[in-house]
């Protein structure tokens, strides 16, 4: 079985640890490093290649938003899932039109994290459950699939 690689960026130490714990018991994921910030993240990248970007939203040291700018415009076939409380809709969209592929709020139970690491490493897009079924979250998926919403 060809397991998830998965680089991890999370300034906080503990969550960092212990999601990478987490990660790690899963027969089918692999961490692939874990870092504090965003600092040199595309040579960690090509080090690492992997498969999913865990990337947490409010990076203290960096602006969480140009990190997934400069992870979607220099490394195509890696995909990114931005961690956060509840991000608001317009970070959402902002972080969609950058090129995240899907959202895990920080107070997600363990089986949806999950979950939603493996369906954005199969190709899905994944909103928060809190903004899914309002019209915003379809104006959100016409610019994750690139379409441009009519009559809005």
């Amino acid at each position: 079985m060809k397991k998830i690689k998965i680089l991890l960026i999370e300034d906080n130490r503990l969550l960092r640890d212990g999601i990478s714990a987490m990660l790690k018991k899963q027969d089918d994921m692999n961490v692939v490093a874990t870092v504090g910030d965003g600092e040199n993240i595309l040579n960690m990248i090509g080090k690492t290649t992997p498969d999913i970007v865990l990337l947490d939203l409010g990076l203290r040291s960096q602006n969480s938003l140009h990190v997934v700018k400069l992870i979607a415009k220099n490394y195509e076939k890696g995909k990114i899932i931005v961690m956060d409380l509840i991000p608001s809709q317009d970070d959402v969209l902002e972080y969609v039109k950058a090129g995240v592929a899907g959202f895990i709020l920080k107070d997600a139970n363990i089986n949806d994290f999950f979950k939603t690491i493996r369906s954005v490493n199969e190709g899905n897009k994944v909103l928060p459950p809190n903004l899914t079924g309002s019209l915003f979250s379809q104006i959100i998926e016409h610019a994750m699939n690139g379409d441009k919403p009519s009559n809005i």
